[in-house]
């Protein structure tokens, strides 16, 4: 007899910590999915970014960057960001010498010189190392 009431009480345990939230994050997920909207900020199951353009009772469309949108499923949505937690630049935010010119990282506008040598100038000798 208080080997039934052990597993009962372990089954009962594995139930609360286990079982109970994985259901109440899959009812959040499921409200979260029906009330979408266009225009709605979100991010997917697969972490892109974007902005809800069409909304339709299986499939979303997600623009990711402009004039590219993604259809997705709607269980695809991972989360709505909120309106209020978007986080703009300002042109004061970045610094003057990123560290970026003409598109290239690292290059601050000194230009690199060429260092190359006779003995590094030409074709290498030899096999593979």
């Amino acid at each position: 007899m208080p080997q039934l009431i052990l597993t009962l009480l372990l089954i009962g345990i594995g139930w609360f910590f286990l079982i109970r939230p994985m259901q109440a994050r899959a009812k959040a997920q499921q409200a979260t999915i029906a009330v979408l909207q266009p225009g709605d900020r979100v991010i997917t199951a697969g972490g892109i970014h974007g902005v809800l353009t069409e909304v339709h009772e299986e499939t979303v469309q997600i623009e990711v960057a402009p004039g590219l949108e993604l259809t997705l499923a709607r269980p695809a949505i991972a989360r709505r960001l909120d309106p209020e937690d978007d986080t703009q630049l300002n042109s004061s935010d970045l610094d003057a010498n990123d560290g970026v010119e003409d598109g290239i990282p690292g290059r601050t506008g000194d230009h690199a010189e060429d260092n190359v040598t006779h003995e590094t100038d030409g074709p290498s000798t030899g096999g593979p190392a």
